[in-house]
Order: structure tokens, then C-alpha cells, then sequence
């Protein structure tokens, strides 16, 4: 499954309140050896893909 997350720079309280409010999903991707990179995710379609019962079983594939 196919997920979709754009990089963001700013981090904080404020910065994802602001992200919340224009139907956006703040997130952080990490892990293997590289640094934490912050990223947005579309709220409407993660919250389409959370409704299928395969999203929870299956390998996601994070386009960056």
C-alpha cells in the first residue's frame, strides 16, 4: 500500500496545530541510521486508509 507524505521544516506545538487546522497530519519517519525527517500527510486520504481493513496488515510503501 501506497502512502504519500510531503517534508516540512518547522516542528513544535504551534507549527502542528497549524497543520491540524488545514486538514493536515503531522508526522515523524525514522529509523535504520538516517536522522528524523518531519513530514505532512493528507488527512482525508490517511483517514481513507485507515478505514481499510488491509492498511493495518500490510507493508507501506512512504513516498517522500
Amino acid at each position: 500500500m501506497k502512502v504519500v507524505a510531503f517534508e516540512r521544516s518547522t516542528q513544535g506545538t504551534s507549527a502542528s496545530r497549524r497543520l491540524r487546522h488545514a486538514a493536515k497530519v503531522p508526522g515523524i519517519v525514522y529509523g535504520g541510521g538516517a536522522q528524523p525527517q518531519l513530514v505532512e500527510l493528507d488527512h482525508n486520504a490517511l483517514y481513507h486508509a485507515l478505514q481499510k481493513e488491509k492498511f493495518h496488515s500490510s507493508i507501506l510503501d512512504m513516498e517522500v
